[in-house]
């Protein structure tokens, strides 16, 4: 199953895109993560540096995440030969049991097995490479704590796909992390230092979108707006209590969808809800 935040984007265009507005919750939480940072603002240098984080997250982490949770590697590796088709070409005076002799029948091996290959896997290995060239160049120009979070976001996808057996299944929870949570993290990143607040929030928010895994569910509907819940709970704490009213305003609304759709379609009338309720905890703080 392919989940929203991993199905459609800015820099990675489908061909049959939906009408949820799932695919700018990415580039939305950035902008949040820059506005709770309070250290952006409207000049040249802020845009152009805001930018580049966009394109960090979409053609960097986004195309990144998208081929490798959406490809099934366990059964491509199952096609590995056991031994290379046809004559092995080996270097002159190399004997076979020697290191040169080994290095030449794998290569005879990796060059049957990319032959016998599919489109479908060629093009997700090659947007593997090229995305992940892109986050290190990407990230090694925004700074030090860009690329930290980088190589957090790239362990954090090869867990998932250990966990998944690399079978192309990874659920939802882990797209409101690395689609979500971390974006978050980055945009604040992006213009100030770490705290505490912008990654309660980013842990809020994330767990909110989780639900979207379980949204034909009551546990779904629960983590949706429980989510949300926690995080005015830590406006509160944070003595912020003026936006607390208008989060549960916007929160009323994705109550009243979640209740009246039983068929788990809601969160594709509610992305704008939260949107909003992002954009109002971020520039609270």
């Amino acid at each position: 199953m392919t989940f929203e935040l991993r199905r459609d984007g800015l820099i990675r265009l489908c061909a049959f895109p939906t009408r949820a507005l799932g695919w700018a919750v990415p580039l939305w939480a950035t902008l949040c993560g820059a506005i709770a940072s309070d250290g952006f603002s409207l000049t040249l240098t802020d845009g152009v540096r805001l930018l580049l984080t966009f394109l960090l997250l979409e053609a960097g982490w986004g195309t990144l995440w998208a081929a490798l949770a959406t490809t099934d590697w366990a059964a491509a590796l199952r096609r590995w030969p056991d031994r290379p088709a046809g004559r092995t070409r080996f270097l002159p005076y190399t004997q076979p049991a020697s290191p040169a002799g080994r290095l030449a029948r794998w290569l005879a091996q990796l060059r049957f097995w990319w032959a016998s290959a599919d489109g479908s896997f060629r093009r997700a290995l090659a947007a593997v490479i090229a995305s992940l060239c892109c986050s290190l160049l990407l990230a090694a120009v925004l700074g030090l704590s860009l690329f930290l979070l980088t190589a957090l976001a790239m362990s954090l996808m090869e867990l998932a796909l250990v966990l998944d057996r690399g079978r192309g299944q990874v659920g939802a929870g882990w797209d409101a992390v690395l689609r979500l949570g971390l974006p978050w993290l980055a945009g604040h990143l992006a213009f100030a230092a770490p705290a505490l607040p912008t990654v309660a929030l980013a842990t809020t928010f994330s767990l909110a979108v989780a639900g979207i895994d379980r949204s034909d569910r009551s546990g779904g509907r629960a983590l949706w707006t429980g989510g949300q819940g926690i995080a005015a709970l830590f406006l509160v704490l944070l003595q912020r209590p003026l936006a607390v009213p208008f989060l549960t305003l916007l929160l009323l609304p994705q109550l009243l969808l979640a209740g009246w759709d039983k068929e788990g379609r809601w969160p594709a009338h509610a992305w704008p809800w939260l949107a909003a309720a992002m954009l109002l905890a971020a520039w609270a703080l």
